[in-house]
């Protein structure tokens, strides 16, 4: 497995870019109740996760179990994300949050496994 190892340092700049830039418009909508903020944040929050499982995903030498697991998750779960900011259900947040939170565990499982 690859996995991320082979991305660019442009690509992990912008994947922490990314992920420093959901925690803070989250942490400001929260903190500040800016509605518009917390959109933002949910809305960076399918991005990265679309984009990082897009990435395993294409970066993995031979599709593992868990990589692919991981990858399928991540971009579900940000397509999810998605889908509560046109249709704001609390269940397609949940899913979203769940969907991603696998992803991140099986990453961890297969990088953990190598």
């Amino acid at each position: 497995m690859s996995g991320l190892d082979e991305a660019s340092d442009a690509v992990y700049r912008t994947i922490l870019f990314g992920i420093v830039l959901y925690f803070v418009l989250f942490g400001y909508g929260t903190i500040a109740g800016v509605g518009l903020a917390i959109l933002a944040s949910q809305f960076v929050f399918g991005v990265v996760a679309v984009a990082v499982g897009t990435l395993l995903y294409t970066q993995a030498d031979n599709v593992e179990p868990a990589i692919l697991g991981a990858s399928i998750c991540l971009v579900v779960g940000g397509t999810l994300q998605f889908a509560f900011l046109l249709a704001p259900f609390p269940v397609l947040d949940r899913a979203s949050s769940i969907a991603v939170f696998v992803g991140i565990g099986l990453y961890i499982l297969a990088v953990w496994l190598e």
